[in-house]
């Protein structure tokens, strides 16, 4: 893959005196990583004018010199008028033309990814709709490790436990003691009242955590009961790993169970990455601000009848939420090793199982996330965006346990392009890309997990005998229309 690199990656992984640059190591990590693989780095000739404005000469020099270790790509394409007419026409010479000059790159197809650690530049790119190829560096150095796998890691939990016992003087809790003044007085509060909370331990240290609070009479207008998240927070040095989606996992099953009308949070506007991952499920801004001058963040968890279409209404107000239509829903059989992966907390739970189904896996991040993508070789060409999907477990369990929404679909027989698509939500390894699309057209299925049902998996006798389908599924199968009630019942639609 061709990755186009912004000038502060490049800056980041040449160091000119003793010190390191801040986010040197992540910046020097993702090009080993890129130069082992065989993968093509970038720069674009626009990034020279990020360099001129060095005020010192020697420095500037010196940035000019290691930066032509970079090969630019050739005839970079322009700002189109769809580009300017969405973002602007910038002023010449300005920081905002090169960002545009980069995006307009990715928009051209002259790269794969650009990888920045410009928040304003991940956003114009959202606005744009090519934010997926827009990452950070953190982002880059997951997705390689995802595509060139190396040793198995394993898989993260989230705790559930009360907020006393989280450890006050962690450094996940740096950022907000400087936020909101008087953070220690308000955490002890919180502790005293018995506070639910949610913890996914690091190596030392808490990787990402969630303090909860219910709000039986709602807030800011809203009628309750809604559920605040009071904090939501994932460490730097585990930024890439998808543990803001496995938190929100956690969040919405508790909001279901509970029967909350909503869930909220409020969040500074300097915090883009924690706004965009909440917009992408489902929470929109409130007209008004809190005290503070936050983002009021609102997601909805019980819906009106309205006529969004079936995606939509799974993004506003799920997951899990479904409108499935009875004639378009699909059985997706997936082999016992790769459902273990990408639906790593859907696994039967065996009490006499020495270890965990799931040992001895490479598992990655896809397995934490909410937004994922199957691959396979199924001649099947009907799935569209909004088709309920139901993930077949073959050989072993015969049954189904996870419930998806279908997102996007791609067809291609190119490995390059299908890795660039779906290279941070598929269970597959570069290798095994390159295999599948050898010598057929490989079907790219993007998804979002809607429902795990490992309590009461759906097996395939109860599937024939309701009339879903007529025999055990080889291939991405249409289930019958005549048996979309008893399936609705089945799943708790």
């Amino acid at each position: 893959m061709l990755f186009l690199i912004d000038s502060n990656i490049a800056i980041a992984s040449e160091p000119l005196g003793a010190s390191l640059e801040p986010g040197a190591c992540s910046a020097i990590e993702f090009l080993e990583l890129a130069s082992r693989n065989h993968h093509d780095l970038r720069t674009h000739p626009a990034s020279l004018r990020d360099f001129a404005r060095i005020q010192d000469p020697a420095k500037r020099a010196a940035r000019l010199v290691l930066f032509q270790r970079y090969t630019s790509i050739g005839g970079p394409p322009s700002i189109s008028e769809r580009q300017a007419a969405l973002l602007g026409i910038p002023v010449r010479g300005s920081n905002d033309e090169v960002d545009q000059e980069l995006l307009a790159a990715i928009e051209g197809d002259a790269a794969e990814y650009l990888v920045s650690e410009d928040q304003g530049l991940h956003g114009r790119a959202r606005r744009l709709g090519i934010g997926d190829r827009v990452i950070t560096v953190a982002d880059a150095v997951v997705m390689l490790k995802a595509l060139h796998p190396d040793l198995p890691a394993p898989p993260p939990t989230v705790q559930r436990l009360k907020a006393h016992q989280l450890n006050i003087n962690d450094t996940i809790f740096d950022g907000l003691k400087e936020d909101y003044p008087g953070f220690g007085s308000w955490f002890a509060k919180a502790a005293r009242s018995q506070r639910d909370a949610l913890l996914i331990e690091g190596c030392h240290e808490h990787a990402a955590i969630a303090i909860l609070k219910p709000e039986p009479e709602g807030a800011y207008g809203i009628r309750g009961p809604l559920l605040k998240v009071s904090t939501l927070k994932v460490a730097s040095g585990y930024s890439g790993q998808k543990y803001g989606e496995l938190l929100l996992k956690a969040i919405f099953h508790q909001a279901h169970v509970e029967r909350d009308r909503g869930i909220y949070l409020t969040a500074f506007d300097k915090h883009m990455q924690l706004l965009e991952l909440l917009e992408d499920f489902g929470f929109y801004s409130l007209p008004m601000r809190s005290e503070l001058g936050e983002q009021i963040c609102l997601k909805l968890c019980q819906a009106p009848n309205c006529g969004t279409s079936p995606l939509d209404y799974h993004v506003r107000y799920g997951p899990p939420a479904l409108a499935m239509e009875a004639d378009r829903v699909f059985i997706v059989p997936i082999r016992p090793k790769w459902h273990r992966v990408l639906f790593p907390d859907a696994e039967p739970i065996r009490d006499d199982a020495l270890l965990p189904a799931t040992a001895g896996l490479a598992l990655q991040p896809f397995g934490n996330a909410i937004r994922k993508a199957y691959l396979c070789n199924s001649p099947s060409r009907r799935l569209r965006p909004g088709d309920t999907l139901l993930f077949y477990r073959s050989d072993d369990e015969r049954a189904v346990y996870v419930v998806g929404v279908c997102e996007n679909v791609m067809v291609s027989t190119k490995a390059e392009q299908i890795a660039a698509v779906v290279g941070r939500r598929t269970v597959y390894s570069m290798a095994e890309i390159h295999e599948m699309a050898r010598t057929r057209e490989v079907l790219v299925v993007q998804f979002r997990q809607d429902r795990i049902l490992s309590s009461e998996p759906v097996g395939i006798e109860e599937l024939v005998m309701a009339g879903v389908i007529q025999r055990s599924p080889q291939s991405i199968t249409k289930t019958r229309p005549e048996g979309a009630a008893w399936l609705a019942r089945r799943i708790q639609v």
